[in-house]
């Protein structure tokens, strides 16, 4: 009886930890793979990166929508997403545009609420982030190919989206807004490949 019961506990101990682990991995943390080349230079085809998925809320795991919310993306954000024009994969892109704002490419250039933000012949960008200040610069590739468009006003409780590969990432160019509910969490580390292993910032 007594070995009976010292392994009916440790069951419970089992299923206890195997019901927290998947807590953890559908409600905390997630493990992706970056399938696609639309943000080079900065995440290579290949990489598996872990993200948070309590950076801005709690959400419930199985359709987009949040429980409860702390934080709100900003401009310069790498995010991962659940796409509601391709259900089977989790996407990844930077945060562009905020809800009411005015984005704009005119002759190279990405223009945030008026502000120009790239530097296409340094393959740089910032956005900004209030009045004076700026996102981290970070590393694009440009498209000189790519044609004039714009003004895209973003609507309440959506964010415009792009890949920093520009001539190769289907984004909010082509399908719009993305609903903030939809967003599933920020990379915060890349695990793999080890030789590039790294806390990600921005």
């Amino acid at each position: 009886m007594l070995f009976k019961s010292i392994n009916l506990q440790w069951l419970i101990y089992l299923i206890l930890f195997v019901g927290f682990a998947i807590l953890i991995r559908i409600s905390v943390m997630n493990i992706s793979l970056v399938a696609s080349g639309s943000m080079l230079p900065n995440h290579e085809v290949g990489s598996r990166i872990i993200s948070n998925q309590l950076s801005w809320g709690l959400n419930i795991p199985w359709k987009p929508q949040q429980i409860m919310q702390w934080s709100s993306p900003q401009r310069g954000d790498v995010v991962l997403f659940k796409n509601p024009y391709d259900n089977d994969h989790i996407w990844m892109k930077r945060v562009i545009g905020l809800p009411g704002d005015r984005i704009q490419f005119h002759k190279h250039h990405l223009y945030v609420n008026h502000q120009r933000c790239s530097f296409p012949k340094r393959n740089k960008e910032h956005l900004p982030r209030g009045q004076k200040h700026f996102s981290p610069t970070y590393h694009i590739w440009s498209s000189y190919l790519e044609k004039d468009w714009g003004p895209i006003v973003v609507p309440v409780g959506a964010v415009f989206l792009m890949g920093d590969n520009r001539g190769d990432s289907i984004d909010s160019r082509v399908w719009g807004s993305i609903p903030i509910t939809y967003l599933t969490g920020k990379p915060v580390l890349r695990i793999w490949p080890l030789s590039n292993a790294a806390w990600l910032s921005e």
